[in-house]
């Protein structure tokens, strides 16, 4: 699989939002649904393809 340099991107973006809104969840400084909101966001923002296969970003 050949990624653009966008896809590439997109990735990271995604991965370091996704980090931040779990530190933030974790740290109680957000509820779960704004969390999952954020997450649907994200996925909107940065559409991700490697970490859709990856459980814990799903």
């Amino acid at each position: 699989m050949n990624l653009t340099n966008q896809q590439v991107q997109n990735e990271l973006l995604f991965q370091k939002a996704h980090e931040l809104t779990q530190e933030l969840l974790a740290k109680g400084l957000i509820t779960p649904e704004v969390a999952q909101r954020l997450e649907q966001e994200n996925r909107q923002s940065f559409p991700p393809l490697l970490t859709e296969l990856m459980p814990e970003y799903r």
